[in-house]
């Protein structure tokens, strides 16, 4: 796990500043405390922090090929690297480290650009071919790592984080409204939009080739779900459990491949556990555990319940890290490292975690993503609960979605059923993140950035059209799409590593090999939730690898109480950021308009807690990011 970063220039004679890639470099320190790497030709720079995890000794970056025509930079993990050494070995390459990144280069030589195809891992990465002067940046398909870039009228300039980008003074980091909007409305950013104007997130599944001063973004990979008649009948709901079970075993071993010890993530629900189990068969040292309790009690997910570490057959030894009140104040620490995943709820949790973390081990395995591949939220159990009322005219819904006793114990559902009857993303959005009726942020934007949106009102779609034959897909494989695509690409991986690598811990998850991605993607919807039991699949492969009470025990979502926090007296900080003057300096949002949310927040009568985060979050970016060094100061 590291951090990259890089310029291409578009006049291939003109040299890199080495003291502009240091900085940008320097920026990432975090991600890579244990040594860096450069590369500067004309036309062409590269930086490298590196976190050691494999080859320790011989592993730094960048990497080159036999006669160094070709160099590598790469943050994460290549999993597969084993058996992609064994083929490229054969075929007659030579090899100068043990390190998994070293096969990239060898692989661009024997495949170009499909390269890609073959890596099995997490990773962003940079390829720099000084023959053909071509650049190559890669994302992974399921966007793990993050990787952003910047277009000016001199070149490319790229980074594992915003930062980076900014450090190199070739961009001022002022705030895109229509991010801004997306925050508001969705929770998240959609990629490619950052909360930077002129920064760019690749996305995942994408390769970014730059040669001759000219971008060429392709994809090589997307979430593909069979048609609604297509899936194989022939298999016994059993035969998928065994398979699943099978698959996910393979993904923990190779996630185990580490010359450091490697830890768990482990939470009181199934996901987690069922990775932390499987470790514990596959390797003979004790599993060092970390899970999060809350010192308020109607947060705190253990209570009244075991999690996989009481369980002395399994031989973790396990490390409760306890959230508090006062852990609020960590909130522009999360935001300095998170840049734009803004709702900073769950990540000061992970941060938290995080830091004990630091002091035990350098990698853990996580859970996310089985919710995703699996269909694990709330949203599905309600999708088939709602499909009767889909079937009345639009107008008939909307009179639904306005009955009082609607809107009072089912807003979701109001919500959900006031909008589109096919899925796509605004039926998507609508079911998870509970949209208004009134324009996006209209409760709180200033009415200069209010008409500044209504003039950049082009119509555009905030997402990208999905693959073709998506009208094919059974409704649940739909969701299933939009949650693996944007969810989670857009804020649940993004989240957990920026929370991990704040203390150069690296996050793997199992969960999210593309492999077994593409298994459960052939996995039919009737099996993955049977009746309304979400991942009922999973519980069934988990049968006798995971305790019963641990395999039946209903989910219960990660929650860090920002809602309660937002009612209490404001630290400092909060304090100041929302204010009248802080608000009207920034120009985001009308004071007027927070301070009567906040009443009302605090009145109990209404949660407006997402929305309260939102401006907290923007103002607080905007103070580290606008008004100190381009965000290159670390808040203490």
């Amino acid at each position: 796990m590291c951090g990259i970063c890089g310029i291409a220039w578009s006049d291939a004679r003109r040299p890199v500043s080495a003291e502009t890639l240091k900085r940008m470099s320097d920026s990432l320190r975090h991600r890579g405390p244990d040594s860096e790497g450069f590369l500067a030709a004309p036309g062409i720079g590269l930086g490298f922090r590196r976190l050691s995890i494999v080859d320790l000794n011989t592993g730094d970056q960048p990497i080159s090929n036999e006669d160094g025509s070709i160099s590598v930079i790469c943050n994460g993990e290549i999993y597969n690297h084993v058996e992609l050494r064994r083929q490229l070995v054969a075929a007659g390459h030579r090899f100068a480290t043990a390190s998994d990144v070293e096969v990239i280069v060898h692989l661009y030589e024997e495949h170009g650009s499909d390269f890609v195809l073959r890596l099995r891992g997490m990773f962003a990465l940079a390829l720099w071919d000084a023959r053909r002067r071509r650049l190559v940046l890669a994302r992974d398909r399921l966007g793990i790592k993050p990787l952003h870039y910047a277009i000016t009228a001199d070149g490319l300039f790229f980074g594992s984080e915003q930062k980076a980008i900014l450090a190199s003074g070739a961009i001022e980091p002022r705030a895109d409204i229509q991010s801004l909007r997306q925050l508001l409305s969705y929770g998240r950013i959609v990629a490619p939009r950052t909360i930077v104007t002129d920064i760019r997130r690749l996305p995942a599944g994408h390769t970014l080739t730059w040669s001759d001063g000219r971008a060429d973004i392709r994809q090589y990979w997307e979430a593909m779900f069979p048609a609604r008649d297509e899936y194989d009948r022939s298999l016994t709901e059993q035969d998928w459990a065994d398979g699943l079970r099978d698959k996910l075993t393979e993904s923990v071993r190779i996630h185990l491949r580490s010359d450091v010890p490697v830890g768990a993530w482990l939470s009181a629900g199934i996901d987690s556990s069922a990775v932390t189990a499987l470790m514990s068969r596959l390797i003979a040292a004790p599993v060092q555990t970390f899970s999060l309790r809350f010192e308020d009690p109607q947060f705190d997910e253990f209570r009244g319940q075991k999690g996989l570490d009481d369980y002395p057959e399994y031989g973790l030894a396990g490390h409760r890290i306890i959230c508090r009140h006062a852990d609020m104040q960590r909130l522009p620490k999360l935001i300095w490292h998170a840049e734009d995943s803004l709702l900073g709820a769950v990540g000061v949790g992970q941060l938290i975690v995080a830091q004990a973390t630091a002091q035990h081990v350098k990698v853990v395995l996580t859970g996310e993503g089985s919710d995703e591949i699996l269909g694990g939220y709330s949203w599905y159990p309600n999708l088939r609960l709602l499909d009767p009322v889909f079937l009345l005219p639009r107008p008939a819904r909307r009179l639904i979605a306005s009955l009082p006793a609607i809107q009072r114990r089912w807003p979701g559902a109001a919500t959900t059923i006031a909008g589109p009857r096919d899925m796509n993303f605004e039926r998507f959005s609508r079911s998870i993140t509970h949209l208004r009726g009134r324009p996006p942020g209209s409760e709180v934007l200033s009415a200069e950035i209010e008409a500044e949106l209504r003039r950049q009102d082009d119509g555009a779609a905030d997402a990208a059209p999905p693959p073709p034959g998506f009208e094919t897909w059974h409704p649940f494989a739909r969701m299933q799409y939009f949650d693996i695509k944007h969810r989670m690409g857009d804020g649940v991986v993004l989240g957990l590593d920026r929370a991990s690598m704040a203390y150069s811990v690296e996050a793997r998850v199992p969960f999210l090999d593309h492999e077994l991605v593409e298994f459960c993607a052939r996995i039919p919807p009737r099996v993955k939730m049977k009746w309304l039991r979400e991942k009922h699949i999973l519980r069934r492969a988990m049968e006798g690898v995971l305790p019963p009470d641990i395999v039946n025990r209903k989910k219960r979502g990660l929650q860090v109480p920002m809602d309660t926090w937002l009612r209490a007296p404001l630290p400092e900080f909060a304090a100041e950021r929302m204010s009248g003057p802080a608000l009207t300096q920034s120009g985001y949002f009308d004071p007027d308009k927070v301070a009567a949310l906040l009443r009302r927040h605090r009145a109990r009568g209404e949660n407006f807690g997402q929305i309260l985060s939102v401006v907290l979050g923007v103002q607080v970016w905007d103070d580290l990011f606008r008004h100190s060094a381009s965000g290159r100061q670390l808040p203490p």
